[in-house]
């Protein structure tokens, strides 16, 4: 599992020299996909959210939404191939006539996909979905810049270099007093852990939120602010029960005017029920803010499976609830 997080900007940049060419012309984008599979979805959808003129959406389940048609560019994504509710969006889409391209290491999707002679962009297997996420994304933005929706492969290369030297401050030779992710681990370990992130990055509060339930094995989970200042903060202020909830607020070094603003739900929170913590994120983009973002999550989810003296890897659960599925 540490390789595979050291490996993202690697991943990404082998990814991105992918080549496909798609003819049709797309006013929407719909991102399909589960779990890991789908967060580089969410990711591109954030990024794309303020440079792209057309809707992008992520479609997490079984049903696709409305608007998907002729003119939608459908992803979908699917690291084995199998996830069942990918599966029932592909074909969906395909009723629909919408333009489809599926991003997969095999299984049923990958086979659907040459039955019907649609565009297939593989990627390697043989590892967790959550830690193929470059891969993924990487090849989800090859089919965004190949319906001309947006130049993400370009903006991701340019991201590549920077989450390289970011990563080297939080490598495991790196030692507590000068490494983040170890030192936020530390402060996580034995508590739940409630991430939020602003809206336009909030794939980053999933992120870390699926990563620690995953790798970590932690109850952990996510929302966004200023959304949490009108429902959230009610429970972290009222709540009297001792259920160790830690709220984490990821702060975007762009905005500012929000930091302010949260620094004031912070201190509320402080007053009433324990410290928050708050994690400044780097970075000169909106993308490479949120690439960053995730390796540090990645990095913390990993210290803090150490902490708990567990293999990050396996989720037991999880092929546990596949095999009753079937």
């Amino acid at each position: 599992m540490l390789d595979s997080i050291i490996s993202m900007p690697k991943q990404i940049e082998d990814m991105i020299k992918s080549k496909l060419l798609l003819e049709r012309e797309v006013d929407s984008v719909c991102f399909c996909g589960m779990g890991g599979s789908a967060i580089g979805g969410d990711v591109l959808a954030d990024y794309a959210s303020r440079s792209a003129e057309i809707p992008f959406t992520v479609a997490r389940g079984v049903e696709l939404p409305r608007f998907v048609g002729k003119r939608t560019l459908a992803i979908m994504v699917s690291y084995s191939g199998n996830t069942w509710e990918t599966l029932e969006l592909f074909e969906e889409a395909v009723r629909r006539g919408a333009q489809v391209v599926s991003v997969t290491s095999g299984g049923e999707l990958a086979r659907r996909s040459h039955r019907k002679k649609l565009p297939l962009l593989p990627v390697p297997g043989g590892q967790q979905p959550r830690a193929a996420i470059g891969y993924l994304m990487g090849a989800s933005a090859v089919a965004l810049s190949a319906a001309s929706v947006a130049p993400a492969v370009r903006d991701l290369k340019a991201c590549i270099s920077a989450l390289r030297i970011y990563q080297e401050g939080i490598l495991p030779a790196i030692p507590v007093k000068k490494n983040l992710a170890k030192q936020i681990a530390n402060r996580l370990h034995r508590s739940v852990p409630v991430v939020y992130a602003p809206r336009n990055i909030r794939s980053i509060a999933l992120r870390w939120q699926t990563q620690i339930n995953e790798n970590a094995k932690m109850m952990a989970f996510s929302g966004e602010y200023p959304e949490m200042n009108h429902n959230h903060v009610v429970g972290w202020a009222e709540d009297t029960s001792e259920i160790a909830l830690l709220p984490v607020f990821l702060i975007d070094p762009k905005d500012k005017g929000l930091s302010k603003k949260i620094g004031i739900t912070a201190q509320l929170i402080k007053e009433r029920r324990t410290e928050p913590m708050s994690v400044k994120l780097t970075g000169k983009t909106i993308l490479e803010t949120s690439l960053t973002g995730i390796i540090l999550g990645d990095f913390v989810s990993y210290y803090l499976s150490v902490l708990k003296g567990i293999d990050p890897s396996p989720v037991a659960s999880i092929s546990e609830l596949k095999k009753r599925m079937k």
